[in-house]
């Protein structure tokens, strides 16, 4: 069902991409401007679809609100009290068979190993709900990242594939580099005396 509504919202957020086409129409994005490189926060071209991403965000108050979501909900807040408080018996449980170890009466040592496994076992019990709990929120961000990750691209292929057809180099520069190259290549031959 979460999946559903996740996708469901991928493409309503897409729909962005007609508000986004008439900004890409009216002007190059700055992340694909020459003059951008190494201006401001467009640094170089290594996240050259989050310099695209945020472009679109600043453009546009749907997507605006959406990272504003997506950076308000942290739930590592949420799963870090769990972590705390289940690292605390982890130790205690660890401490308590290190200091078990240092009894020399075998009866007692056996009569206190098993007290630490009943109680270790009652609290691994007792936590399975909270722990499973946890490994949902991680899977649910695990499964937001990745929209995330496709909604940026779905929004900025657009924008390369436009600037790639209004920026296509013309032939003829190159063609004149491969024609200087054979003259000279021609010039070193003949220059180079038998061998």
């Amino acid at each position: 069902m979460n999946k559903i509504y996740i996708l469901f919202s991928l493409i309503a957020l897409t729909s962005c991409k007609q508000e986004n086409t008439n900004i890409k129409e009216n002007e190059e994005p700055k992340a694909l401007q020459e003059e951008g490189i190494g201006l401001g926060r467009f640094k170089s071209r290594d996240n050259l679809v989050d310099n695209l991403y945020q472009e679109l965000v600043d453009k546009s108050p749907k997507l605006k609100a959406l990272e504003d979501e997506l950076h308000a909900l942290n739930p590592r807040d949420t799963t870090a009290i769990f972590h705390n408080y289940d690292n605390k018996s982890y130790n205690y449980y660890g401490s308590a068979k290190g200091q078990m170890e240092g009894i020399r009466d075998s009866i007692l040592k056996k009569k206190i190993k098993s007290l630490i496994d009943k109680s270790s076992d009652q609290y691994g019990s007792q936590k399975a709900e909270l722990e499973s709990l946890v490994s949902t929120i991680d899977e649910k961000r695990t499964e937001i990242t990745n929209y995330h990750t496709a909604l940026k691209i779905v929004l900025t292929l657009p924008l390369i594939e436009q600037y790639q057809k209004e920026n296509l180099p013309e032939k003829s520069p190159f063609e004149k580099v491969i024609e200087k190259e054979n003259q000279l290549l021609e010039k070193v031959k003949q220059n180079t005396p038998n061998y």
